[in-house]
């Protein structure tokens, strides 16, 4: 009878439980995206639009990268951003989003090719009066072999190998806010889907929120009391307006979390990533217990401070290189 239970019927109630639990998943995800993505389109909300608005204008941004451009290209777009800037001075109100595609769809309508177009007189009119003025350079820009190879290192296999992650910290303080804002600016280089930019990140040193925060996490009890710096990753649906988009935010949000980490090992300092493949009931208590905004989808933590003079690692090896790797050819 033992060998029946665990040969057959165990492995059958595991079965169930675990794709009853990936169900479950399954729904509240499907619940916010329902309850908390840009699917409607609602343009007077100036978060959705700008989020919109990055789409189009970065359709304007590869048109005017290309060397040789089509030149009767990006017209469907320029409207695009020119219907939504409409709807931006209706409300009043101007995003960053917002003001940087005044200056790109500036861009694209004077173009010699398109500057004489009545489309482009009445356009360029409209934002002429909207008076929007940024500092950035916005559009395309022209960069050298060299300036485009400037992070090139000289070792990067020194870089890449000598990142563990750490689980135990130097008492010698936290990371300063200057620093963790200096990381948090490198990542945000980290590609994003239609340069959306849709990441956020909660930021604490407090001990008691650390601690609450980490109640949630599973994997962290031996060294989470541990931990000096602590972020929480998230990316915001509101930025997904299509269904085939409903695993984008995880892809965005891993991404910059990867680039955070390397950031920060970057200037020496050392993290641990801190899974949050979670159950809806976690996810939700731990919404009730910190402030992370409902239209936020979690995607992980890192806990990270300064290396302490001699450090501990777990020698996490790699699969060999041919498992991972495939060539494909032409046959």
């Amino acid at each position: 009878m033992n060998n029946i239970w665990r040969n057959f019927i165990r492995p059958i109630f595991r079965g169930l439980y675990r794709n009853t639990q990936g169900l479950l998943g399954f729904l509240y995800d499907y619940r916010r995206f329902v309850l908390y993505s840009g699917w409607k389109e609602n343009l007077y909300d100036s978060q959705i639009r700008n989020y919109n608005l990055a789409m189009a204008y970065h359709g304007l941004e590869k048109s005017l990268s290309y060397k040789k451009r089509n030149k009767k290209s990006g017209w469907s777009n320029a409207r695009r951003v020119y219907e939504r800037l409409k709807k931006a001075h209706e409300t009043g109100h101007f995003g960053y989003h917002d003001i940087a595609s005044s200056q790109v769809l500036s861009k694209f309508l004077t173009l010699p090719e398109n500057i004489e177009n009545k489309q482009s007189k009445e356009m360029l009119d409209f934002i002429n009066d909207l008076g929007l003025v940024s500092d950035e350079d916005h559009g395309s820009i022209n960069l050298s072999f060299e300036e485009i190879t400037l992070g090139k290192l000289n070792k990067p296999e020194m870089f890449f190998l000598s990142r563990y992650s750490l689980r135990e910290y130097s008492s010698n303080g936290k990371v300063d806010l200057r620093t963790v804002e200096r990381v948090v600016r490198m990542a945000m280089k980290t590609p994003s889907v239609c340069n959306r930019q849709e990441w956020h990140v909660y930021h604490t040193d407090d001990r008691s929120i650390m601690d609450t925060t980490l109640s949630y996490q599973n994997g962290n009890k031996p060294f989470g009391n541990k931990i000096p710096n602590l972020f929480i990753v998230s990316v915001d649906l509101k930025a997904f307006f299509s269904g085939f988009e409903h695993y984008q935010h995880w892809i965005d949000g891993g991404l910059f979390s990867m680039s955070l980490i390397y950031a920060l090992h970057s200037l020496g300092i050392a993290s641990c990533p801190l899974n949050w493949s979670q159950t809806p009931k976690a996810d939700k208590a731990i919404r009730k217990a910190i402030e992370i905004q409902d239209n936020h989808t979690i995607i992980m933590m890192i806990g990270f401070g300064y290396p302490d003079g001699k450090n501990k690692v777990c020698s996490s090896t790699r699969r060999p290189l041919e498992e991972v790797l495939t060539n494909l050819q032409n046959r």
